[in-house]
């Protein structure tokens, strides 16, 4: 009985232990929250409007890379707040780049068009 007892109170002091360490964690605010964010977008054909399947989108200066579905949209996940040059290339259209895109909280959603290269 005294054994048991002891286990008991063994176990009850561990486990306060463990929510006081988990409670000061939780109160530090995670840096990486803030300096990330998603971005995504569409691209159509500039003159239909039609959606683009496949198209390569890029962020100059990274190795992130992404292809568009079958609705034109593309995404990436966990960026960096920053500048950065989105290029989109695909088969039969100009390859297009837009020049020092602001990535923030506010602004992470882009269209993109392209013109056909015939």
């Amino acid at each position: 009985m005294r054994k048991l007892l002891l286990n008991l109170l063994f176990v009850a002091i561990v486990s306060v232990g463990v929510a006081e360490n988990n409670k000061n964690k939780s109160d530090v605010p995670a840096k990486t929250d803030a300096s990330i964010v998603d971005l995504s977008g569409t691209i159509t054909d500039d003159k239909t409007g039609e959606s683009l399947a496949g198209v390569e989108v890029s962020l100059k200066g990274t190795d992130l890379k992404a292809y568009t579905d079958f609705d034109g949209k593309f995404s990436f996940k966990n960026v960096k707040k920053g500048q950065y040059d989105i290029v989109s290339s695909y088969i039969s259209y100009e390859k297009k780049m837009i020049q020092n895109v602001q990535i923030d909280q506010t602004k992470n959603k882009f269209e993109i068009k392209l013109k056909s290269s015939n």
